[in-house]
């Protein structure tokens, strides 16, 4: 269990027995921003101090480096006669060795110590690497730091700019306590500055943490109301835009939702009504004979059974046209792809339909501008153009025309079935492909037609990848656009060849 301060966040619940993952959230995003914010600060601060302690260094040695070589042209300018009483460059020297607050010792060429300022050390001989790589001339100059000590070496070099030999050499040692104390109090202050701005760190990330989940709080408040049942209502916007932009793409899904359930309940109204309507016709004929008695003409008796039996086959459709619309359902129907002539395909349809047409002297035009091959279930799109084509003959005037015309590029093939009938408002355009809607309910029964022919259209060619599209005009005819896909390809969540 995770536990933020005060209480604020508690991952784990113990009133459900499971983990809070909206608090664990918050959680990791606090501990994320103060880790970083604390990392960022803490290096800042020691980068800082580094860079100061460098810079200390490096003006030290310069300052040293600067005092030493105005020393060494004071000690080539007297020849190295150091405690000679004509000049003062023994003093000079002492008195530099005091201000540096350290120790200066000259050496010439052949390593022999002429000045030593805290030791006796004069006419001794001094050897060293670090010296011998100054004297050879390796070394410009030689910085060695020594516990709270500095040694600085320098070359003496001649005064006669055509003469580079190196005549000696002078060492500087200083100490570094003041410098070193100075940068001691520079990391106390440099550290309580860092607990100060840690705490602020703290404090950012609780305020941070808490303003970048308050919107998730108050949509997992909103999506619980909505899981308990109140499956009208909608996500409340919220602050942030990126979050808001979430809010309303997942409002659009609820939306959706909602119209599906109520898609969903008028189908089943619809369903009930249909299957409803048959029976309801049945049984009032049944009873209209057991009324007339054992006195009934037998032709009264044979129109009546032959209602019977129409409202019986009308039945048979209704169940058929639903049965074949479940079996096209998207998640669940199989497809049987094999490669297709549709041009021979049209020609059959068209052949099986010619005798309805013929009932009303509807002509049936064929136009074929190419030879097409696609991939597709045979079964399921015969089905769906069979249904465009049979309710151009329906809806169609006597005397009349149904063209249908096939084309195709590189890509899909486009089918096209135009008719001479009646049209279809421009209001009621958008809803033919629902289930069971009908633009003409009394024409339509009277045709014959169940509501399902143009669902189960668009179902068949939405399962070949395809889309169908309508144009009409009141008075003027409709026409159905088809286009699919030439070679077949699965899709997520479509099934397998």
């Amino acid at each position: 269990m995770y536990i933020q301060s005060g209480g604020l966040v508690t991952i784990f619940n113990h009133k459900k027995g499971k983990f809070d993952y909206f608090r664990s959230m918050q959680f990791i995003v606090f501990i994320t921003v103060a880790t970083v914010s604390i990392f960022l600060v803490f290096l800042f601060s020691k980068l800082l101090n580094d860079t100061y302690n460098e810079k200390a260094i490096d003006q030290k040695v310069e300052s040293v480096e600067s005092q030493c070589g105005w020393l060494a042209n004071q000690v080539v300018g007297v020849n190295f006669l150091i405690d000679d009483s004509s000049n003062s460059i023994s003093t000079q020297t002492n008195e530099l060795a005091a201000s540096l607050n350290g120790r200066i010792i000259i050496i010439k060429s052949n390593y022999k110590i002429i000045k030593d300022t805290t030791t006796d050390f004069q006419d001794k001989f001094f050897i060293s690497e670090s010296l011998s790589q100054v004297m050879n001339g390796e070394k410009k100059h030689m910085v060695t730091t020594r516990g709270e000590n500095m040694e600085i070496m320098i070359p003496i070099k001649s005064s006669n700019k055509k003469d580079s030999r190196i005549l000696g050499a002078v060492i500087a040692t200083v100490s570094l306590k003041d410098m070193n104390q100075v940068a001691r109090n520079l990391t106390v202050r440099r550290n309580m500055l860092l607990v100060a701005f840690m705490i602020c760190s703290i404090s950012f990330a609780l305020v941070l943490s808490y303003m970048m989940t308050k919107d998730f709080g108050k949509i997992k408040k909103d999506l619980d109301f909505i899981a308990a049942g109140h499956e009208d209502e909608q996500i409340r916007n919220v602050a942030f835009t990126e979050v808001n932009d979430l809010v309303t793409l997942f409002n659009e899904i609820l939306a959706k939702s909602q119209i599906l359930e109520s898609s969903r309940q008028e189908f089943v109204s619809n369903v009930s009504h249909e299957l409803k309507t048959p029976m309801t016709s049945m049984k009032v004929l049944a009873d209209s004979l057991l009324q007339q008695g054992d006195q009934v003409p037998a032709e009264l008796y044979r129109e009546f059974m032959g209602d019977m039996v129409k409202e019986i086959d009308r039945e048979n459709i209704i169940i058929s046209d639903l049965l074949s619309l479940v079996k096209l359902d998207k998640k669940a129907a199989k497809l049987e792809i094999t490669n297709i002539n549709i041009n021979e395909l049209l020609e059959v349809i068209l052949k099986r339909l010619k005798p309805i047409a013929e009932q009303r002297n509807i002509e049936l035009i064929l136009e074929s501008f190419r030879p097409v091959s696609a991939d597709i279930d045979e079964v399921k799109l015969t089905l769906a153009l069979s249904n465009l084509i049979e309710n151009g003959i329906k809806y169609n005037q006597d005397n009349g025309w149904v063209r249908v015309s096939l084309n195709a590029d590189h890509k899909f093939l486009y089918i096209k079935v135009a008719d001479s009938g009646v049209g279809i408002p421009e209001d009621c355009q958008d809803q033919v492909f629902e289930r069971f809607y009908r633009v003409d309910k009394a024409r339509s029964r009277d045709t014959g037609g169940t509501g399902l022919g143009l669902a189960i259209t668009k179902n068949c060619v939405l399962l070949h990848n395809g889309e169908i599209k309508i144009y009409s005009k009141l008075g003027e005819g409709t026409t159905f656009t088809v286009r699919i896909p030439l070679k077949y390809q699965v899709q997520g969540g479509s099934n397998d060849k």
